[in-house]
């Protein structure tokens, strides 16, 4: 039998997207779906025409979303300058791991939300919270999945490169680091989807913009169309953040699969 292409997987992804999306609608025209339960497709599409024209609590709907982004990838961006660094320094020698390791563990289990009342007393209600909370959950795991992909290496490689001559920073630039690529590049997509998706939790710190705040204000007057509609934009933007990282990936690791 042979094996099926990657494009008849893809196809059977988008059929049945539609094949769902298709029910939810047929459900919707037949009334069988309640808007303050699970709602209508017409409800979602007011909400969203709400949203678009007049905003929500006197901010329009883009700038809700901007403000969401922003915060995402501040803490996102701050995660990689700091993370990727620490997990090579870890994953390179053995003594920072014993140090440091520890700490990292004890704290990756730990929910964000839990972190919420501290990062407040800390960092007070502004942004500074808000992206602390998110870069600090980002953090931990590309910083582990750093550290997990420069342990990887074979010890034989990295002896055979000092054998033929190569300093430490060639070794770095030509041995360790393409080699803890695909680790780095593997945590760098599970930061980013931790990021988005914890920006609900970290717009609880009294925020006044942002999807996260649309979603529990909205919930507390018990407007459902406009919680799903938010939901719904949520993990969008987190389809296309995802897509941006998997094309990336595929360009920086071009020869994988072609050994």
């Amino acid at each position: 039998m042979q094996p099926r292409s990657e494009g008849f997987y893809r196809a059977v992804s988008i059929l049945v997207v539609a094949l769902a999306l298709a029910l939810w609608g047929a459900l919707s025209v037949g009334g069988l779906l309640q808007t303050n339960t699970f709602p209508p497709v017409q409800a979602i599409w007011e909400a969203l025409s709400e949203l678009v024209t007049r905003g929500y609590s006197g901010s329009p709907f883009y700038v809700q979303i901007l403000a969401s982004m922003g915060r995402a990838l501040s803490g996102f961006g701050l995660a990689v300058l700091l993370g990727v660094p620490l997990g090579i320094w870890l994953g390179s020698s053995r003594l920072a791991d014993a140090m440091i390791s520890p700490f990292l563990t004890f704290m990756r289990p730990i929910p964000p939300i839990a972190l919420v009342p501290l990062f407040t007393f800390y960092f007070g209600i502004g942004e500074g919270s808000k992206v602390a909370l998110i870069f600090m959950t980002a953090f931990l795991y590309l910083t582990v999945n750093t550290a997990a992909g420069v342990k990887g290496i074979p010890h034989d490689l990295i002896l055979a490169s000092q054998s033929l001559g190569l300093t430490g920073r060639q070794i770095f630039s030509h041995v360790v680091l393409p080699a803890s690529l695909p680790h780095i590049l593997t945590g760098m997509r599970i930061a980013m989807t931790l990021s988005w998706a914890l920006v609900v939790a970290a717009e609880l710190i009294a925020a006044q913009v942002g999807l996260g705040y649309l979603i529990t204000d909205a919930t507390t007057f018990f407007r459902i169309p406009l919680v799903f509609v938010g939901i719904l934009t949520i993990g969008l933007i987190g389809l296309v953040l995802e897509g941006i990282l998997l094309m990336i990936e595929r360009r920086v690791l071009h020869w994988r699969g072609k050994q």
